[in-house]
């Protein structure tokens, strides 16, 4: 008995025209097991190995994961063989499974046996793991003689050493995204939420991702995946492992609209990062995020970056500041929406409402001349802890959003 889908037909047009053709295509399913069929759990996992962009990270919010590289199937653990193993060139880690949830039993297996692994890899350090990815990779890597550093390192993110340490960092606190992609996954939110609270054991980022596989005869397949759900919507866990033992804490469910504070592995990066270049940072970054989310300001976290997105209903989105985790603040781009969006007085207003906060600061036009920012007494960009060094900056920085968006309005319906 077929699963019944969630997807309408999948259409093939060869043109727009009239008298055009459409193919409709037949969806290929999984079959479970190495019984000779073709498209088979194995080969779903060989596909995400060799195509990992079919991995939506963007979409479930860690931006951070998405320059990770493969690194090795079917990693010995003690609880099995884990199917995928990702390393980003930053050192974070991604655990993906590729399963087929034919029944109930089948979700409960793989939903602990994610966790399973990760809490196990919880426990390696950086030798550990590494030996152990070598061992995986005999056959594919010259008997497994490639360090994991020069597998991943292409991207030139960051020396060994720093590499070393983040990995290292991320084992200690069992800091992974966990990504269970299959075919057919027909699971409630609920149940799945129950579940987790039952077995929470790390602090990780879960996705639950439905590919589906539909073949354009003669030329080849379309691949669709789509995440149906992730620990954004279901909850986080958080484990303390400083101590002998490790107690867990949960946090309610996330909202329909989550507060800035819910963190992804992305955000916690970011932020980790801030607080390296510029101590006291994120905290008081942190309270002016909870404020302007008021206005509909929202933040998307980066790897290196933090974007305030201004989200309007049936418009575009705008960018009210872009935040580097050295502390700089940067207002190049929004001037150039405004200059294309023909609202160059509200940008004006807006930049020296923010130049006001710092002393000597000024509004100036950028290297290239397509925009204008703002910069302090020597030159150089804002620096967020100037900006937010108290509770009285930080209202003028969200009353100055509060009259762009006023401004942006009027001229709308104008």
């Amino acid at each position: 008995m077929s699963t019944p889908s969630h997807y309408g037909d999948t259409v093939f047009l060869r043109d727009f025209q009239a008298a055009s053709t459409a193919l409709k295509l037949n969806r290929v399913h999984f079959v479970k097991g190495n019984n000779g069929a073709v498209y088979n759990e194995a080969w779903l996992q060989n596909l995400i190995m060799q195509q990992p962009g079919l991995l939506p990270v963007n979409q479930i919010g860690e931006s951070a994961f998405s320059t990770m590289v493969p690194v090795c199937t079917e990693l010995r653990m003690c609880a099995g063989f884990m199917d995928n193993l990702f390393v980003t060139p930053r050192g974070e880690i991604a655990i993906v499974e590729c399963k087929l949830w034919r029944n109930p039993e089948a979700r409960r297996k793989v939903l602990a046996q994610i966790l399973d692994y990760a809490s196990e890899m919880s426990t390696w350090d950086y030798e550990a793991f590494e030996t152990s990815i070598k061992a995986a990779r005999q056959v594919d890597d010259e008997n497994g003689s490639r360090k994991l550093f020069d597998i991943v390192s292409g991207a030139g993110e960051m020396d060994e050493v720093d590499f070393h340490d983040a990995v290292s960092r991320n084992l200690k606190r069992g800091r992974f995204l966990l990504l269970i992609v299959g075919d057919g996954i027909r699971e409630g939110l609920e149940t799945i939420a129950n579940f987790f609270r039952d077995h929470a054991s790390l602090h990780f980022n879960l996705a639950i991702i439905e590919l589906a596989l539909f073949e354009l005869p003669g030329v080849g397949f379309i691949a669709q995946p789509r995440v149906l759900a992730r620990t954004t919507e279901i909850g986080r866990f958080i484990v303390d492992l400083s101590g002998s033992k490790t107690p867990v804490t949960s946090s309610p469910p996330i909202t329909e609209t989550p507060s800035p504070r819910t963190a992804t592995i992305t955000q916690e990066q970011f932020l980790e990062d801030l607080s390296t270049s510029s101590p006291g940072a994120p905290e008081r970054l942190l309270r002016f995020l909870d404020e302007i989310a008021t206005y509909n300001v929202k933040p998307d976290f980066g790897s290196k970056t933090l974007t305030l997105r201004w989200h309007r209903e049936d418009a575009r989105d705008w960018n009210m500041g872009t935040i580097v985790n050295s502390g700089d603040v940067w207002m190049d781009y929004h001037a150039v929406q405004a200059r294309n969006s023909n609202v160059i007085a509200a940008s004006k207003q807006y930049l020296e409402s923010l130049a006001a906060l710092v002393s000597g600061a000024s509004v100036g036009p950028t290297k290239s001349g397509a925009g204008w920012n703002v910069a302090g007494p020597d030159g150089h960009a804002l620096h967020v802890n100037d900006m937010l060094a108290d509770g009285n900056r930080r209202s003028e920085w969200v009353r100055a959003i509060a009259r762009f968006e006023a401004a942006v309005s009027e001229s709308s319906e104008g």
